[in-house]
């Protein structure tokens, strides 16, 4: 089996067959991303297909002057393919009531924001616009706009972006896992993400980020405990 440097070689030599054995090779991180993504609403197989659809536009986009691997390049594509169908599929009339939903909900949790001091739960929100939880979840879902390659975690100065983020030795697994953390990242604030960045991206410790910060090492562990409390929550929900 021939490996996707050299694949990618020949695509770009005129060998269209080589095209086909990229893909191929490759579906391997579309079962992968298809199994984090499934849920009720569809069969595995098709969210696969979808998902094939986003690797041969990766196979077709993809240079290598990027400077990363294919399998980095491809799996932002892949997510991307899926979620648009999940956002655009009429049959399940997404477009209106989601999206009147996702508004509704994002007009709570601001208010709630302010209200609570805190960003609130999906619970919370919830109970506070009437809205089953499940179909919150799924209308702030539908409303994701997939991230770029470019795009950076938190906004402090020296952020890193997903390209950054995905190391080029990693494998295709670790890179599926590593953006699914990106996106857990999306649900926090701008705080909350500088103290996870910093402290498991970056291997601070609690007193090295309260210092930095300028907060106590007693707050950074309590902020930090309620952002991976809803990491999690955010993960069950999906």
């Amino acid at each position: 089996m021939s490996d996707n440097r050299e694949l990618i070689r020949r695509l770009r030599s005129g060998d269209k067959s080589a095209g086909d054995e990229l893909v191929e090779n490759n579906m391997g991180l579309v079962y992968s991303i298809a199994g984090k993504m499934a849920n009720r609403r569809y069969e595995m197989e098709d969210i696969v297909q979808i998902g094939a659809v986003g690797l041969v536009k990766a196979v077709r986009k993809f240079d290598e002057t990027y400077g990363v691997q294919f399998s980095t390049y491809a799996v932002p594509m892949i997510i991307g393919e899926i979620k648009r169908f999940f956002r655009d599929d009429g049959t399940i009339k997404i477009s209106r009531s989601l999206k009147e939903a996702s508004l509704k909900g994002r007009r709570a949790e601001e208010m709630l924001r302010k209200k609570l001091g805190r960003n609130p739960t999906i619970s919370e929100i919830a109970e506070e616009t009437g809205l089953d939880k499940n179909i919150l979840v799924e209308a702030f879902e539908a409303s994701v706009i997939p991230e770029s390659l470019q795009s950076e975690i938190g906004s402090e100065k020296g952020g890193m972006s997903l390209e950054e983020v995905l190391s080029s030795d990693d494998t295709e697994e670790r890179i599926v896992d590593k953006v699914f953390i990106k996106e857990a990242l999306a649900i926090l604030s701008e705080r909350e993400k500088r103290i996870i960045v910093m402290r498991y991206f970056r291997g601070k410790t609690q007193s090295e980020i309260a210092k930095s910060i300028g907060v106590s090492q007693v707050q950074i562990s309590r902020i930090e405990k309620k952002a991976l409390e809803r990491i999690r929550e955010s993960i069950i929900n999906n």
